[in-house]
């Protein structure tokens, strides 16, 4: 059985180690702490993830670049659910947009 400590269970999964460590703490993925250190096993792992596919549920997820995972990520995130994608182009679009010049005039003297 094989078994992941929390770096390479976040790397697995594609996800931040901080967020990883939430979800064994509020104990919504299996983890033991037999320790001072989380420790996961594959099975678990796996459970988790079809569970996600079972609910269709997307997670936030970060670092998936990486050729040698199996899995395809995203680095879209959302926050608490409410915000949509298209929502957040919006406001990112409204960020970098150049600023507008002010109404006034220069002042002239002829």
């Amino acid at each position: 059985m094989t078994t992941f400590d929390l770096h390479q269970a976040a790397k697995y999964l594609c996800m931040s180690e901080s967020h990883l460590g939430e979800l064994a703490r509020s104990r919504r993925i299996k983890a033991a702490k037999p320790g001072k250190r989380w420790v996961f096993l594959e099975k678990d792992l796996v459970e988790y993830l079809d569970a996600l596919y079972s609910f269709g549920v997307n997670t936030p997820q970060q670092g998936c670049d990486e050729e040698e995972s199996s899995w395809h990520c995203t680095n879209v995130g959302t926050s608490g659910g409410l915000a949509s994608r298209h929502q957040t182009e919006r406001e990112y679009r409204a960020l970098l947009a150049p600023k507008k010049r002010s109404g006034h005039k220069s002042m002239k003297t002829t």
